[in-house]
């Protein structure tokens, strides 16, 4: 199977924290973080004076709570959602289909099995059903970004 593009799969933590963060704040779980956030800030800012420590320090947990707290925990996550991933992915696409090797392993996808490619600012991600995929970051693909993308849709249209 001669690769028409071969590419190494260079995922990182940050990576995988910007695709769940824009997915939150995509969603209306974002739309509600962003009026909580709001209306935590506005009511510190109406009671600071007349509040107790206590309750100031609840105050300013919840103006943090979302912008701060929230994203440390999603980076975290994803931290470990990286140890779970395979490392030294190669992925490798031609006419016939996408070759997956990892270290002495291997899986040849015909297009048929692979349901959709989906270009994002920092990355293109190939989907091979419905909840899982590769990913394949902009430092990997570089300037062939655009044209390794229409390749893609291409045979996936096939």
């Amino acid at each position: 199977m001669e690769s028409k593009y071969k590419y190494k799969s260079d995922v990182k933590a940050s990576d995988l924290w910007l695709i769940a963060m824009r997915r939150t704040y995509k969603s209306p779980t974002g739309i509600v973080n962003i009026i909580f956030t709001v209306a935590m800030i506005l009511l510190t800012l109406r009671f600071w004076g007349a509040a107790s420590d206590i309750i100031r320090s609840l105050m300013v947990l919840g103006c943090i709570l979302f912008p701060v707290i929230q994203p440390l925990a999603v980076l975290g996550a994803s931290a470990r959602q990286l140890d779970d991933m395979p490392r030294n992915l190669e992925l490798s696409f031609s006419d016939r289909g996408v070759l997956v090797t990892t270290g002495e392993k291997s899986e040849s996808l015909p297009w048929k099995r692979i349901k959709n490619a989906i270009m994002q600012r920092n990355m293109i991600v190939i989907m091979s059903d419905d909840r899982h995929g590769y990913m394949l970051t902009n430092r990997v693909l570089g300037q062939e970004k655009e044209e390794f993308y229409n390749f893609l849709c291409d045979k996936i249209r096939a």
